[in-house]
């Protein structure tokens, strides 16, 4: 009895270390249950991330890596297959970025979500469903680096160019050009002390012929007054002189027109009248002629109007002629 009764004991006990290994299992395994999987596909170094490393959405760990390896379609792919907690909020904005984990240099996997694209990407492995992977901070600065690393060469370069022997003597030239010009600028300072001592007092004098100045200004305000009057009236006058001006030049334009007519009916008269009178004038003058030897003749012969006129005495050659009685 005693020996069926110890197998019995044996045999339970065996059936519940079965049930407690069992259920140990399956509570170490029971996340495993609650896991989907996603695919990120990376174009750029993964160096530091391991198989079961953590990944994050936002801070939160929700997952872990499950494998690591190439695209076998392009081998310039790296896809990295994750198991996250079912009802993890990925959207088709999701992005994934490796991250450093503290000094060991192992990294994990960041996701982060724009907001862009706010659908729920279902759980998938197909080429469609992938989360792009960005660059690294770490490949991030090694670019910088080497961009200022380049920036640093270049600036070198320039401060070599800079530095040459040519330069040099030229920058030594130039140093020596500015020492004697502060020589002379200070020889200058020297010569201006003088001056500049009476400033002082040239500035007085200039403050007193200002307010000088300003007193005349004042007292040139009703001279400036009355000249502004006298030049409105001389303004007046001018539109005066201007207007009569005007009219003068009208009464002259009229003048001309009566000129002009005057001139017409003159020219008229002149052709007309002027024969007439000159032929009048010439018989009048004849008469008058005629009428001064009759007189001369009567005034010679009185008696000439009786008896009529007497003989001419004859000339040289005639008849009847004697010379004149010479006086001694």
């Amino acid at each position: 009895m005693e020996s069926r009764a110890h197998a019995i004991i044996a045999g339970l006990f065996t059936v519940l270390l079965g049930i407690g290994v069992i259920l140990a299992a399956l509570w170490f395994s029971r996340e495993d249950y609650d896991r989907v999987t996603y695919v990120l596909e990376s174009k750029h170094s993964v160096s530091g991330l391991n198989p079961q490393a953590a990944v994050r959405l936002r801070g939160v760990q929700i997952g872990k890596v499950q494998s690591i390896d190439f695209d076998d379609e392009d081998p310039k792919l790296i896809l990295i297959t994750i198991l996250v907690k079912g009802g993890s909020r990925i959207t088709r904005g999701t992005s994934a970025q490796l991250g450093a984990q503290g000094i060991t240099g192992t990294s994990y996997v960041m996701l982060e979500d724009d907001g862009k694209k706010p659908e729920f990407l279902p759980p998938a492995t197909d080429k469609a469903s992938r989360i792009a992977v960005k660059r690294s901070l770490f490949d991030e600065i090694a670019n910088s680096g080497q961009d200022v690393l380049a920036q640093v060469h270049k600036v070198a370069k320039q401060v070599e160019m800079l530095l040459s022997e040519p330069n040099q003597a030229q920058l030594v030239g130039a140093l020596a050009s500015v020492r004697g010009m502060s020589e002379r600028i200070e020889v200058l300072a020297k010569a201006m002390e003088p001056g500049a001592r009476n400033l002082p007092a040239l500035a007085g004098d200039a403050r007193k012929t200002l307010a000088s100045a300003d007193a005349a200004m004042r007292d040139l305000g009703p001279a400036l007054q009355e000249a502004k009057t006298a030049l409105a009236s001389i303004d007046k006058l001018a539109r005066e002189y201007t207007q009569r001006a005007d009219t003068w030049d009208r009464i002259a334009k009229s003048a001309e027109q009566m000129g002009s007519a005057s001139q017409n009916a003159a020219g008229a008269v002149a052709s007309d009248v002027a024969p007439r009178a000159n032929m009048l004038l010439e018989e009048i003058a004849r008469n008058s002629r005629n009428l001064d030897r009759l007189l001369s003749e009567l005034n010679e012969q009185p008696a000439g109007l009786v008896f009529g006129r007497s003989p001419a005495r004859p000339g040289p050659g005639e008849p009847g002629y004697t010379e004149p009685a010479r006086s001694k």
